[in-house]
């Protein structure tokens, strides 16, 4: 079944397309607007087609007692901090986007026109939010970590109730960073097959490229990873994040996978070296003008740019119309 192509950036996004590489800079900011200009830039560097962050306000977000509260607050962006990074991403040619976590926060990221809305994890049951987000006509990619089938279907279904098609749904398993035993990567398969219409993607948080690898040949189009400047760098998520350079390798990965899927690619090369590797017909021996060829006057030899040996009986008790000397390559012409 062929699916609804994804239109992001004005771009289709299907499997015969190039992946879309979102750079998760998330929370890996730490506040410093000229160290996320920077994050932002390498991320373009290296081969991302987007920039993601997370826009929320702590207290519509996380419980004021908890632990995490002020690791959060701490990390908060403001509406003017936020205009200015999609500016600056804007301005050097990427694109700007958002996980928003409120109904406040999708306010705020309409005022600046974000081209589409990424939906986490961990709100795939609050159907209300997805609602409200869907309802705002824009691209939605949907994360579906720590969801059972039942609530993947039911927050799509919410989504195409208010008109809005345009859905990816991102396979990914919320433990950071999961063991190899976690993945359940043949998740994308049974996605694609019950989300037919939609294309499948996936969330990576693992710490290399393997996954991704799997991902792709199984038909994922779109690929998030979280992307830092230095792993050592304070806050939570920079130790599980990709530099600049594994970033880079892992866009050149998926390429090279896609170069292994283009049948036309592999056609092309089989055929080159099928030229010296396979074997023709060519002469065993002098044979006379005149002459009916037997099957000892032929040998099956490389290279292998002339009559293939399964052509041989064709020729077998023909009378050549010229002479043909040994080790001449045999024709058709000649008979």
């Amino acid at each position: 079944m062929i699916k609804k192509d994804l239109y992001l950036d004005g771009r289709s996004i299907n499997i015969n397309t190039k992946p879309y590489l979102i750079a998760e800079i998330g929370l890996n900011h730490n506040k410093d607007i000229e160290l996320t200009k920077k994050m932002i830039k390498k991320a373009k560097e290296s081969g991302a087609d987007a920039v993601k962050f997370q826009v929320y306000e702590t207290e519509n977000l996380i419980n004021e007692e908890s632990d995490a509260f002020n690791i959060f607050k701490n990390l908060e962006l403001t509406y003017e901090e936020i205009k200015t990074l999609k500016e600056y991403s804007d301005e050097i040619g990427i694109t700007f986007f958002a996980t928003p976590f409120s109904f406040k926060s999708v306010d705020l990221l309409e005022k600046l026109n974000v081209p589409f809305y990424k939906i986490a994890s961990m709100d795939i049951n609050y159907y209300e939010f997805i609602k409200y987000i869907a309802e705002k006509e824009k691209p939605i990619i949907l994360s579906t970590g720590m969801s059972s089938l039942g609530e993947i279907e039911k927050a799509v279904n919410t989504i195409i109730k208010t008109g809005n098609e345009n859905i990816a749904i991102l396979h990914c398993i919320s433990k950071y960073p999961p063991e190899y035993g976690d993945m359940n990567i043949r998740m994308i398969t049974k996605l694609a097959t019950l989300f037919s219409d939609y294309q499948i993607g996936f969330s990576d948080h693992t710490l290399d490229n393997s996954m991704a690898i799997v991902a792709r040949t199984l038909g994922a189009t779109i690929f998030e990873k979280h992307f830092t400047l230095d792993k050592n760098l304070e806050g939570p998520d920079h130790k599980i994040s990709s530099t600049p350079e594994e970033f880079a390798h892992y866009r050149e990965t998926l390429l090279n996978v896609d170069k292994s899927l283009n049948y036309i690619s592999k056609e092309r090369g089989d055929i080159f070296i099928s030229q010296f590797a396979r074997r023709s017909l060519f002469a065993n021996c002098d044979i006379p003008k005149g002459t009916k060829i037997t099957k000892e006057m032929i040998k099956i030899v490389r290279p292998g740019d002339g009559i293939a040996p399964e052509y041989l009986p064709l020729f077998i008790g023909k009378e050549v119309k010229k002479d043909i000397k040994k080790n001449q390559k045999i024709d058709i012409s000649m008979i």
